[in-house]
């Protein structure tokens, strides 16, 4: 489900990608077409396992096939990165996350595996799966879908994610710096959004914006990243991931930022 969109060009939400420079990856300069039977998927990493990055390998096979018939998608998955796309044929798959050494002999075993997961993939669209955890702090690939139509040379496509084990959410979006100006008069709050959620936006490109990630029920600021910059025709794809206090410093709550060209 996704959340209503933003209107009005001074309160246009934004997110850029400046403000993640080690987090962010720009994948596919021109969006594969997708053909009617299958569907085209970006994969990204944003499992904070352990505090040294979590490097995974990737597999994937036929719904209630033996693991050994599932063939690597990704090696050396590091947290942070996105892989694609992907183009798959519209079934019933199970994919697994896998130590990083799984793929050193080109087939997976069961005491590889991670954590696996069956996902449906529909055809003729462009999603993206993302390995995160869910609201109670279990691993997840959650699936989102991507907008991909272009926009004008002067705007850009923005899409919020909520992939963290954190409760339900509320965003303050204030165009930078008339927001801290006139306190109130130029910040749009929207959500609640839970884990699974997206907000997609329309966004000029010549703005900045300053972000504000708020627990719903109570208020208590999460995190938040200031003068974000959307970048023109390109869809970029914000993830709140981790888990906010969390007692491994590498699973911290945080953001992961991945761009598509448009």
């Amino acid at each position: 489900m996704k959340l209503p969109k933003l209107v009005g060009t001074a309160l246009a939400l934004a997110i850029g990608l400046s403000a993640f420079p080690a987090l962010a990856s720009t994948v596919g300069a021109t969006p594969a077409p997708t053909s009617p039977g299958s569907s085209q998927v970006y994969v990204t990493h944003g499992l904070p396992l352990d505090d040294q990055g979590t490097k995974v390998d990737v597999f994937a096979g036929a719904q209630g096939a033996p693991i050994s018939d599932a063939g690597q998608l990704i090696n050396d998955f590091t947290f942070g990165s996105t892989v694609g796309p992907v183009s798959l044929t519209a079934a019933n798959y199970t994919v697994f996350l896998a130590a990083p050494t799984a793929g050193d002999d080109g087939k997976l075993s069961a005491g590889e595996v991670v954590y696996q997961q069956n996902l449906s993939v529909p055809a003729g669209l462009n999603l993206s799966a993302v390995a995160s955890f869910n609201a109670v702090g279990s691993p997840q690939i959650a699936v989102f879908a991507n907008d991909v139509s272009k926009t004008s040379y002067f705007s850009g496509r923005l899409s919020i994610r909520h992939a963290a084990a954190a409760p339900a959410v509320k965003v303050d979006v204030g165009l930078y710096p008339l927001n801290r100006i006139f306190s109130g008069q130029f910040t749009k709050t929207f959500g609640p959004a839970t884990n699974g959620q997206q907000a997609d936006a329309v966004l000029p490109s010549f703005f900045r914006y300053d972000i504000t990630v708020k627990v719903a029920s109570s208020g208590a600021k999460v995190d938040g990243v200031q003068k974000f910059k959307v970048d023109a025709r390109t869809l970029t794809n914000v993830y709140a991931v981790g888990i906010p206090n969390a007692s491994m410093p590498g699973q911290n709550f945080t953001f992961v930022v991945a761009k598509i060209k448009l």
